[in-house]
């Protein structure tokens, strides 16, 4: 018995020899249709990832090479299997959970060779995503077309989702099965999809400096700030701000007069209203905050 055989790593993702720790064949006992099957346990010889082998020994079909031996069908399985798509979304975690549970399970589907499943599940996340957005719509056609005018997506996007929608309905109402590089075409569509909805704003948030539109990440970009200053300092919001007011888009004024009103609710208090004054060389009187 032959002690290595090239086979397939899931760790190094490519055919490698292999050390055969362990081999168990046996014969078919049918009349009608002569078989071999060759079970092994094996050892990568590059990252020593141990796996299970199935040779399935088709003797029927053997056909004569040149030589004149005898050669037949080798039908070979590997164990674990070698993944047909690997994630390529970072932070998946941040995905809402409904769309989150779609999306692992459409993964799960296609490594498992469940192509109609698979086509299912992909248009399942469209589905998950509407929910989420709260977009109307008796049918997923019409789901569609209104995330375009909720300018979640483009018109471009919708033909793609479209097709997506095709797919999954002949998989569920036909059961029909949709080729692989189909589905490899409409995970990455998915894939990007849910990256521009969901994923990109936070990871820029973690990496850039992005413009701020809401109250809540105004507070939070505050929060930041203030500890470079003294307790009651008496300074404008721009000064707190400094170089970060340009992220306020032009803004803030409307941060300005809404973070007062949060003031004197005592919904904020690390800082308290000051005084209205001029500042440093400008002659334009600013309102001052006094530092917590």
């Amino acid at each position: 018995m032959a002690k290595t055989k090239k086979s397939y790593c899931l760790r190094c993702n490519f055919k490698t020899n292999h050390n055969i720790l362990s081999k168990h064949s046996i014969r078919s006992d049918n009349e009608d249709y002569d078989y071999a099957i060759d079970y092994m346990i094996v050892e990568c010889l590059g990252c020593e990832r141990v796996s299970f082998r199935e040779e399935f020994v088709d003797i029927e079909s053997a056909y004569p090479n040149e030589h004149g031996e005898w050669i037949p069908d080798i039908t070979v399985d590997t164990y674990p299997k070698k993944s047909r798509a690997l994630r390529k979304l970072e932070n998946i975690h941040i995905l809402p959970k409904k769309i989150k549970v779609v999306y692992d399970e459409a993964i799960k589907a296609f490594n498992a060779d469940c192509f109609i499943l698979t086509g299912v599940a992909f248009r399942a996340i469209i589905e998950a995503i509407c929910i989420e957005e709260e977009i109307p719509g008796r049918n997923l056609e019409k789901k569609i077309n209104a995330l375009v005018r909720n300018k979640l997506i483009t018109e471009k996007e919708s033909k793609r989702l479209h097709s997506i929608r095709f797919i999954g309905n002949d998989s569920v109402h036909e059961m029909k099965v949709p080729r692989e590089e189909s589905l490899r075409i409409v995970l990455n569509i998915i894939e990007h999809l849910l990256n521009n909805l969901y994923l990109i704003d936070y990871n820029s948030k973690h990496h850039l400096e992005t413009v701020i539109d809401k109250f809540p990440e105004f507070t939070e970009l505050l929060s930041y700030t203030l500890p470079k200053f003294k307790a009651n300092e008496e300074i404008p919001l721009a000064k707190i701000l400094g170089k970060n007011v340009r992220r306020l888009n032009g803004r803030i004024s409307d941060f300005e007069t809404e973070l007062i009103t949060k003031i004197n609710q005592n919904e904020y208090d690390k800082l308290d209203v000051g005084k209205v004054d001029t500042y440093g060389d400008s002659t334009s009187q600013v309102q001052h905050f006094i530092i917590k």
